[in-house]
């Protein structure tokens, strides 16, 4: 199908805000496609579909930790002006909590549930798209390791309905590292600023904490600094178990976790090998993380966030999820066919 609509960089001439794209015939009718693709690849596997508010209450989000410091400053926020009082909200940044609030206050059944979503969240970004179209997924009252094998199959199913190629995953675990971290006499709020220096790359961490606890040092080298490939997974992860087990014990049921998650992916016929910069924060994640490549590119993420239901004042349900950027698959799936052919 032809598209006459003007290319979206000849477009941009001030009469639409920075940011922010229009989509015409050509791309909405590659948007439909992905969109098509979740959205039965999820019901395949009893997912239904629900959409949340555009705007949301700031501080659903401040009180789940769910996003960072550097992510706060970046939110669409304002004044919802009522009369002489107000109250502060937000453009949605991050579709994960508006779910899980919906889970926690209109969920009555005791079985899981299986809930997924297309729809945008917004953050400012300097340079680069600030409306983000997200398609995800979020697996509430099934705890790991059946419920992270069953999340990651269904990504596997998506991607693969998509048509992309060369999948990859990379895994992590926000469990292990917290009780590494911990071992290590980091404090919790220590412990984050630890891992954002990691995410930073800054090497110097590793042998700063093997100084501070020297016993920990073959572990800390093995998490930091080898990290484990796809045809060694299982062998790195013996290796760490050895390391962690007499200095940081807690650890040793989170790698069990983390390996149970790499045979579902063994099963689902996508290689993984684990990366522990997987999770952008340690606030928002309890256990396992991951993002799914076709070939170098990121199409997917997510992990497990067992607190996030108690962090908004209800019952503590174990849940994990994952998100997806639509356009982008777009693009990757558009390649993908250009290749087949």
């Amino acid at each position: 199908m032809s598209d006459p609509s003007t290319p979206p960089a000849a477009a941009d001439d001030g009469w639409r805000s920075r940011g922010m794209s229009d989509l015409g015939p050509a791309e909405m009718q590659a948007f439909r496609r992905v969109e098509r693709c979740f959205l039965e690849a999820l019901a395949a596997r009893g997912y239904a579909e629900i959409r949340t508010p555009t705007i949301e209450p700031l501080h659903l989000y401040t009180a789940t930790g769910a996003l960072s410091p550097q992510l706060l400053d970046r939110v669409y926020s304002f004044l919802d002006w009522d009369g002489w009082s107000g109250e502060r909200v937000v453009l949605r940044p991050d579709a994960t909590v508006p779910a899980a609030r919906w889970y926690e206050q209109r969920w009555q059944s005791a079985e899981p549930a299986r809930l997924c979503y297309v729809q945008p969240v917004f953050r400012f970004v300097p340079e680069g798209a600030r409306e983000q179209w997200q398609c995800g997924a979020e697996l509430f009252g099934l705890a790991a390791p059946e419920g992270d094998g069953e999340l990651l199959a269904a990504v596997a199913d998506f991607l693969r309905a998509l048509g992309l190629r060369e999948l990859r995953a990379e895994l992590g675990h926000a469990g292990v590292v917290r009780a590494t971290l911990a071992a290590a006499g980091l404090a919790p709020v220590e412990q984050g600023a630890a891992y954002d220096r990691l995410l930073a790359g800054d090497v110097g961490i590793t042998a700063e904490l093997a100084l501070r606890a020297p016993a920990l040092g073959p572990a800390l080298r093995l998490l930091f600094e080898v990290g484990g490939d796809a045809p060694k997974l299982a062998a790195y992860l013996a290796n760490l178990r050895a390391a962690l087990a007499l200095v940081a014990p807690v650890a040793v049921p989170a790698l069990a976790e983390l390996e149970a998650a790499g045979r579902a992916l063994a099963d689902a016929g996508i290689a993984c090998g684990v990366t522990w910069g997987t999770a952008g924060s340690l606030e928002y994640y309890s256990g396992l993380t991951f993002r799914v490549l076709a070939g170098d590119d990121e199409c997917a993420r997510g992990g497990r966030y067992d607190g996030l239901g108690e962090a908004l004042g209800q019952r503590r349900a174990p849940a994990c999820g994952f998100g997806a950027d639509v356009l982008r698959l777009a693009a990757l799936a558009a390649a993908a066919e250009d290749y087949r052919r």
